[in-house]
């Protein structure tokens, strides 16, 4: 099992000028407006009906602040934040191609890589920058794995070669399209992939990072309304869920979710730890079925709600 993953490029929007946070906190669930240097906190970019434009990590470092999620998003994003800067000092700019993507199992891994002590490692909801080939470099908090994984956005040929020569065999290359290596790890720390878990289709109470990536004090912010009354009345029809499929073969990412003969969801993403005879999968079920513990089906096998 690998315990570091090269990934290559995902998205990654900065936000530079004095009133970058105010912008940022504007279309975004979390209450971003005291985005601290140092921090690095999940969030919802939401749009004007309160639906999920986007979800990354938003992190601050220096006079910049960041927006880190799955490849393909800027053409979207950027224009999304440019348009609704009027009169404030901050300018949106998509930096993806500057700094590929290190992922690490743990903080054990990632300190080899890096060559620092673990104690230098960023802790929850944080980022430092540690030199890597004498270049200062980002490190995050990242729950894409588990809740001590951490990213790195290596800037250059240069540093990641040097983290590959760090790590030995501990390293593999990957893929932030595919995931194939690292999907059941994801799905385990439900941890949702924008494109292909929620899109705009959906509300951020609907995807069930509620405590992490919502904000329900901050002030006014873009589809604050829908998010706010939605909490208020506490009625969403749907739900995404951790399933656990009692099959060691992968069922399609678009199956569907039976109770009984009814269909009540279907899958989006599944993945399978070789060693292990059942599979975790993220799907959407409906209000009626998913409570943790709930029995149901997925491909004729039998399928448990667990979170």
């Amino acid at each position: 099992m690998a315990n570091a993953f090269y990934l290559g490029l995902g998205t990654v929007i900065r936000f530079q000028g004095k009133d970058r946070c105010k912008v940022f906190n504007n279309l975004c669930t979390q209450d971003l407006r005291q985005l601290a240097h140092g921090q690095a906190v999940e969030t919802f970019v939401t749009d004007v009906k309160g639906r999920t434009f986007g979800h990354g990590i938003a992190a601050a470092w220096g006079e910049e602040a960041f927006l880190i999620t799955v490849p393909g998003q800027a053409e979207r994003l950027v224009p999304h934040f440019d348009r609704y800067i009027i009169r404030e000092d901050a300018q949106v700019s998509d930096v993806s191609a500057m700094f590929p993507f290190w992922l690490f199992r743990n903080r054990e891994t990632a300190a080899l890589g890096l060559g620092v002590p673990i104690d230098a490692l960023p802790a929850a909801k944080n980022c430092v920058s540690l030199p890597i080939g004498n270049v200062e470099t980002l490190v995050m908090h990242a729950p894409w794995l588990n809740d001590d994984s951490i990213l790195v956005l290596a800037p250059g040929d240069a540093q990641s070669a040097a983290l590959r020569d760090h790590l030995g065999e501990q390293w593999m290359e990957s893929d932030l399209v595919i995931r194939a290596a690292w999907e059941h790890d994801r799905i385990s720390a439900f941890w949702p992939w924008y494109g292909v878990d929620l899109d705009e289709r959906n509300l951020p109470q609907e995807v069930d990072r509620n405590v992490s990536a919502i904000s329900f004090n901050k002030g006014c912010y873009l589809g604050q309304e829908t998010i706010a009354r939605l909490d208020m009345l506490g009625q969403i029809q749907k739900k995404l869920v951790l399933l656990e499929i009692d099959t060691h073969e992968l069922p399609a990412a678009s199956s569907p979710i039976y109770a009984d003969d009814k269909e009540v969801g279907h899958v989006t993403s599944v993945g399978r730890q070789a060693s292990l005879d059942v599979c975790l999968a993220f799907g959407y079920v409906k209000r009626s079925h998913f409570r943790p513990g709930q029995l149901l089906t997925v491909s004729g096998f039998s399928a448990k709600v667990l979170r």
